[in-house]
């Protein structure tokens, strides 16, 4: 297969990301441009930035979302956000858009949000996730580990997927705020890491996210799986239904009320 340079321009757009940029022409004209983001611009992007995703990053970060959302829906405090820049107020520390994250003692978790400015909500998100972009794997794994200790957010998730020597390695990692630096959190032996701001057992399996109540060891469900558990209730319950029928029609055909049994 013959690889073009309209090809490898996409899937460098699809890595990287890109903003728009608006240029003029000779004719005075003005036509849109996409331009692939920086490390710079990944790590601290503006309103309309596009930042790099794959059906891993969607699945997960969707997920993780999915979840949550539902476990916080009658929490009026508590607010789940996906794909939101945070600004975070302090001085040198530039703005985050985090895959999701999870914000605890809200004023108006109801309220329209086009972008989470902290001064202005009076509190922090305490728990952020992040899917590692392969292209952006240092700036995911290292530098926001720095700038989240920085930014004063509890607790750190990551989760990483990526190919060596022709093998899958998933990982997930995780971080809490100790005297204002993050130290690692330790995998139990399935690999799931403890998050004491959700009270959540965290891991991947099979590249869907499992999180378990740390209380009860509850598994939590998305949305999807629930869907399918409900839709094989109901088709057990009308199997159970028909074998009923057949069988009350095989007693009347033998002279026996089944009402009466």
């Amino acid at each position: 297969m013959t690889v073009t340079a309209s090809q490898d321009l996409s899937e460098e757009f699809a890595e990287r990301g890109w903003r728009n940029e608006i240029v003029t022409q000779p004719d005075g004209s003005e036509i849109y441009v996409k331009i692939p983001l920086t490390s710079e611009e990944f790590l601290h992007p503006q309103e309309g930035y596009r930042l790099p995703n794959s059906t891993f990053h969607e699945d997960i970060a969707g997920g993780v979302k999915d979840i949550l959302t539902r476990r916080y829906a009658s929490d009026r405090t508590t607010g789940v956000f996906r794909d939101l820049i945070v600004k975070w107020g302090i001085p040198g520390l530039g703005n985050h858009c985090p895959d999701t994250f999870v914000v605890f003692g809200l004023r108006n978790k109801e309220d329209i949000r086009t972008e989470f400015v902290v001064p202005v909500e009076g509190v922090r998100p305490g728990l952020i996730v992040e899917v590692v972009s392969p292209r952006y794997r240092k700036e995911d794994r290292q530098t926001k580990v720095k700038e989240y200790a920085q930014a004063g957010v509890r607790e750190y998730l990551i989760f990483d997927r990526r190919r060596q020597r022709k093998q899958v390695i998933e990982e997930v990692l995780g971080y809490c705020l100790i005297d204002g630096q993050y130290l690692p959190l330790t995998p139990d032996d399935d690999g799931r890491i403890l998050f004491e701001t959700v009270g959540l057992y965290i891991g991947l399996q099979d590249s869907r996210v499992v999180m378990e109540d740390a209380q009860t060891g509850e598994r939590l469900l998305t949305s999807q799986e629930l869907e399918q558990q409900a839709s094989q209730a109901e088709q057990r319950a009308s199997q159970a239904e028909q074998r009923a029928a057949k069988l009350a029609e095989l007693l009347r055909a033998q002279g026996i009320n089944p009402d009466e049994i």
